[in-house]
């Protein structure tokens, strides 16, 4: 290796000028040349750069460890760092560079400094990506998917990535996030590599990185009562559950609840990752990613596009119809009689079996509708349901008594992913709001419509949500078809600390005035 910068490679001199290492400084007798840094690494003193090839004519990574002088036990670390390396070399996965060299300390520049050369990642650095826009979660999943599997097959090689430093990370053009500078800090576990994949996707959903970090480029995200980072769904209500979960699951470490292999942290990200539309969207217009980013608004939309297909292929139908009736007409009228009456197709024909729409007239106000009956909503299936013979209080019309979920001494979604109340009612109903009586502000709360009392949390429809206000809260639902089930389904509670729970004292539910 020579630390020359002068364009003589093999000299070991440095002259005077900016610190090394510069652009254009020169390693490994002239092979490789310094282009641009990208990063650092200061748990390792490591600095991650992009650089070139001189003998083949390409584009490396190359993470460079540097020791200052009076620093003496640091040689001892840095050839640490290089056996490592040097065995991950054999390590071939998508979601990770492929080791290319090894460059052994030298210490004639008076620093001590070693580096690994790896394969070249185009595309963007994950802070760029963030910085400019959030992907999609189901974008977010696929993109981590493979650094996932790369983390698996380096643990079972007994090998570690160090994928806990978001520098080290870049975004192919394809949109696979792939740890591209390799060289971890010699105290790395494989359970560093596990929170390192949850703190990526806890960056891609919510903008906050919740590992300490000392380059100051990332903002720390809010903290919970408990003192832990508030949940991804919390701060983007549009992230899936169980999204949401692994991101704190795999934080959460060797502790209670946490994730402990990269082939669990696959097999879920695959679960939830973007079908090829979805991947589509990081090329589309902004607007279009925006609407897109809530899965509802995009259920919605291709419900629109569907509805306006169906009516212009019902419009186009009618017509032709219509044309050929009066053709029909035409054969076996008397034509002394005059011309056949003429059909007309349009907007305001009725399909069939429909009244025609009545006049337009005054708007009515909501109609309260009765439940039939209710239950607690459960799908986690641990342990009884949460006080299940108080449901009956939330429809007995006194605002004194209530239901409650039980205490937990963590937010949801460490435990549960969320905890509902199921309603029925005696026929399907166009409902338009809900009100709730709560005295337990904070709750975070969403209504869905359900096809079946037992129905799974997935097949449920998000029409409305709201953070409960100190007793009453009117929730305005979107528009959706007559449902006969609709679950009230609590996704935060109130309280704090390790008293985290809400109460409900009364539910009403108002019809869409006809």
């Amino acid at each position: 290796m020579t630390n020359s910068v002068s364009g003589q490679a093999g000299t070991g001199v440095r002259r005077s000028g900016p610190p090394w290492p510069t652009p254009g400084a020169l390693l490994e007798r002239g092979r490789y040349r310094l282009v641009s840094e990208v990063g650092r690494d200061d748990r390792c003193a490591a600095q991650l750069w992009q650089g070139r090839d001189l003998v083949l004519e390409r584009d490396v990574a190359l993470t460079l460890f540097i020791a200052e002088p009076e620093h003496t036990d640091a040689e001892d670390q840095l050839r640490s760092v290089i056996q490592r390396a040097l065995r991950s070399a054999r390590l071939v996965a998508a979601g990770a560079a492929r080791v290319l060299d090894v460059l052994d300390p030298d210490s004639k520049s008076g620093r001590t400094v070693a580096a690994v050369v790896a394969e070249w990642t185009p595309g963007r650095d994950l802070l760029e990506l963030v910085r400019d826009d959030l992907p999609p979660p189901s974008v977010a999943a696929g993109m981590l998917a493979p650094l996932a599997d790369a983390v698996d097959s380096a643990h079972r090689a007994g090998l570690i990535l160090g994928c806990d430093q978001p520098q080290r990370i870049r975004v192919s053009p394809d949109g696979r996030a792939r740890l591209a500078f390799p060289g971890p800090p010699p105290d790395s576990s494989p359970q560093d590599d596990i929170r390192g994949v949850g703190a990526v996707l806890y960056l891609l959903l919510t903008g906050y990185w919740p590992l300490p970090d000392r380059s100051g480029r990332l903002s720390p995200p809010p903290i919970g009562p408990d003192g832990s980072p508030l949940s991804p769904r919390a701060l983007r209500p549009e992230v899936p559950v169980e999204l949401s979960a692994l991101a704190l699951r795999c934080l959460a470490g060797s502790g209670a609840g946490g994730v402990h292999t990269g082939a669990a942290v696959a097999r879920m990200l695959e679960f939830n990752a973007a079908t090829p539309e979805d991947l589509d969207l990081l090329a589309a217009p902004a607007e279009e990613r925006a609407a897109q980013a809530d899965p509802e608004v995009a259920l919605r939309q291709r419900r629109i596009r569907l509805g306006m297909s169906l009516t212009a292929l019902a419009g186009a139908t009618l017509l032709i119809l219509g044309y050929a009736g009066v053709q029909l007409a035409s054969v076996f009228s008397d034509r002394t009689n005059g011309p056949p009456p003429v059909i007309v197709a349009g907007p305001s024909a009725t399909r069939a079996g429909q009244s025609p729409a009545p006049a337009a007239g005054p708007a009515q106000p909501p109609t309260p509708i009765p439940v039939t009956s209710l239950s607690v909503y459960d799908p986690s299936g641990q342990g009884t349901p949460d006080n299940q013979e108080d449901v009956r209080l939330l429809v007995d019309g006194n605002p004194n008594t209530s239901w409650s979920t039980d205490s937990y001494y963590q937010q949801f979604p460490a435990f549960k992913p969320g905890l509902g109340v199921m309603l029925r009612f005696a026929r399907p109903i166009a409902v338009s709001s809900v009100s709730i009586d709560s005295p337990s502000p904070g709750t975070v709360l969403e209504v869905r419509t359900a096809a079946a009392g037992n129905a799974p949390l997935a097949s449920t429809v998000l029409v409305g949500r709201a953070l409960l206000r100190d007793r009453a809260t009117q929730i305005q639902l979107q528009p959706g078809p007559p449902t006969q089930y609709l679950l009230l389904w609590i996704t935060g509670l109130g309280g704090g600390g390790d008293h985290n729970r809400s109460k409900i004292s009364e539910v009403g539910v108002q019809q869409r005035a006809s």
